[in-house]
């Protein structure tokens, strides 16, 4: 029984043989995907615009001259950039053919895109600040305080001066953080959209941002100032103080004062004025949220 099963499985191998022996010698038209590279540019030569990472090969021949050099992970499209001498270069068909690495006698049908367009300029270097890419949404009762902090705050880029003439900051991918209550630390990469154009002297950034439970707090009776008052006219406010309602992280306000608030009405504008009321503007720390000023207007009377 052992050796019938034996003969059978040897059959069933000998068949797949056969039949593959004859099926990849049969004439077949694919369309494969080969990588393609712009190599050698000159020195202080960078390319200005994106390159397709591959290139849609159509061709014709064998199951065999097709497997043994389509599919193998050598083959390429390598473009040898030494001799480029202008700053636009279209690369055709043709072009495409003369690079293809494939050592292959398989006929090729094609490319597509079938013309590569290469834009090139002079090698610059730029130093940009780094903006984290993200979303905080802190659970109820608390909220984002100040703006993040991030190390290194800012990246070298190496590329194309046409190309990063235009770039005046680096973003990192992005990334979305829910529910918070507590401080988020976390290295975040760096985002990739210019790879193989713009090199970039880190790849990924730290970045903290802070979250605490929420307060608020009333500040009452702080002076309004009047400002720009060079010929010390004499004016009444009414009221001469307001009060200053604010929001913020719980640690922060526990180092707010009265004193932390400008809270200011211009004599220009008093002067000027065809009411007589005006709006106060108030002055507060960048970190906290104003959420009103009481009264909201101020009535005043300039005495001549």
């Amino acid at each position: 029984m052992e050796k019938k099963t034996h003969v059978i499985v040897a059959s069933v191998i000998l068949s797949i043989l056969v039949w593959l022996s004859v099926s990849m010698n049969n004439q077949y038209s694919v369309a494969v995907r080969v990588p393609f590279r712009v190599s050698d540019l000159p020195p202080g030569i960078s390319l200005a615009g994106p390159v397709p990472q591959s290139i849609l090969v159509r061709v014709r021949g064998t199951g065999w001259q097709i497997a043994s050099s389509y599919f193998s992970t050598t083959a390429s499209i390598n473009f040898d950039a030494s001799d480029l001498t202008k700053k636009r270069f279209l690369i055709t068909s043709r072009d495409l053919g003369y690079s293809l690495d494939v050592g292959s006698s398989a006929e090729i049908l094609g490319f597509e895109p079938d013309t590569v367009l290469i834009s090139a300029d002079s090698t610059i270097t730029k130093k940009v600040p780094v903006i984290p890419d993200i979303e905080v949404i802190p659970r109820d009762g608390f909220m984002v305080v100040g703006p993040p902090t991030v190390s290194p705050d800012s990246v070298t880029l190496t590329g194309a001066r046409k190309l990063l003439s235009g770039i005046d900051s680096w973003t990192t991918l992005p990334r979305q953080f829910e529910r918070m209550i507590n401080a988020i630390k976390v290295a975040i990469p760096l985002s990739d959209t210019l790879s193989g154009i713009v090199s970039v002297n880190a790849s990924e950034a730290n970045v903290r941002i802070d979250v605490e439970q929420v307060a608020d707090n009333t500040y009452r009776e702080i002076p309004v100032k009047i400002t720009d008052n060079f010929d010390s006219t004499s004016i009444l406010l009414l009221p001469s103080t307001v009060d200053v309602t604010v929001r913020g992280g719980i640690n922060d306000m526990a180092n707010v004062t009265p004193d932390s608030f400008n809270v200011t009405v211009s004599y220009h504008q008093l002067s000027h004025s065809t009411s007589t009321h005006i709006r106060p503007t108030v002055e507060a720390p960048a970190y906290l949220q104003i959420l009103s000023v009481r009264p909201d207007s101020i009535e005043f009377i300039i005495r001549k």
